[in-house]
């Protein structure tokens, strides 16, 4: 989930190359069911309030066949190269 919110973030700035994305923190994860070998994860990401002085908060979950196995909070710095 950190990486696909590490692309979310960077696809909101217009030279993405030139940032990296560090993961910084995790609150509030909840693991509702087991995933298991062959499942296919669908994650989504949104942006809990716009990035301010390079830090993002976002909301992640995951699921499988459309059934929520995970949620969690995370935060991210963003640094330029």
């Amino acid at each position: 989930m950190a990486q696909v919110g590490g692309v979310l973030v960077l696809s909101t700035f217009p030279d993405p190359e030139n940032y990296l994305t560090f993961f910084g923190r995790i609150e509030n994860a909840k693991f509702k069911r087991p995933v298991e070998p062959g499942d296919t994860l669908i994650f989504e990401l949104e942006l809990l309030s716009p990035i301010r002085r390079g830090i993002s908060h976002m909301i992640a979950r995951a699921y499988v066949d459309g059934e929520l196995t995970t949620e969690a909070e995370m935060k991210a710095k963003i640094v330029k190269k």
